[in-house]
């Protein structure tokens, strides 16, 4: 094969110790050890990721609606917004609240998969502080749009 040209060569990937996780594997990362902070994630499995929990945030906010929808919350006036929030049921609270923790938990879950994806391009995952900076969360986002890095993790 040698003696062929370059171009008549047959292709050959280059060789990389970069994983490629499977849809199971990105969701076991989300669900089985969320706070695992001393990892790495592959780009791939962090948008994997970020897109279902966008998803599942929508669906959440759907959910609250239709929750606060059906206790007649939305047909109340400026004048008896207090009488409103009084005589909201017990189970429209309960829903409420237990979606507000679901909501929490998975952008917790999200916080965990940014920082180890901050490792995989060999940064800090205090670096996830930009984001509370006006116009720092453009940085961290162009962050996480970087190739993984082949080599040890600092």
């Amino acid at each position: 094969m040698a003696d062929k040209p370059y171009y008549e060569q047959e292709y050959h990937a280059p060789k990389s110790d970069i994983p490629d996780p499977s849809v199971g594997e990105i969701f076991k990362g989300l669900f089985i050890y969320p706070f695992t902070w001393n990892a790495r994630s592959t780009r791939k499995a962090f948008w994997v990721a970020f897109t279902f929990q966008f998803l599942l945030t929508f669906g959440i906010a759907l959910l609250s609606i239709l929750a606060l929808a059906t206790s007649g919350i939305f047909s109340v006036t400026p004048d008896n917004v207090t009488w409103a929030m009084t005589h909201i049921n017990f189970l429209t609270w309960l829903i409420e609240l237990i979606l507000f923790i679901l909501l929490i938990w998975i952008k917790l879950v999200l916080l965990g998969y940014a920082v180890r994806r901050l490792h995989d391009i060999n940064y800090s995952g205090w670096w996830m502080w930009l984001v509370f900076i006006p116009f720092g969360w453009i940085i961290v986002f162009i962050f996480l749009l970087l190739p993984t890095v082949e080599e040890p993790v600092r």
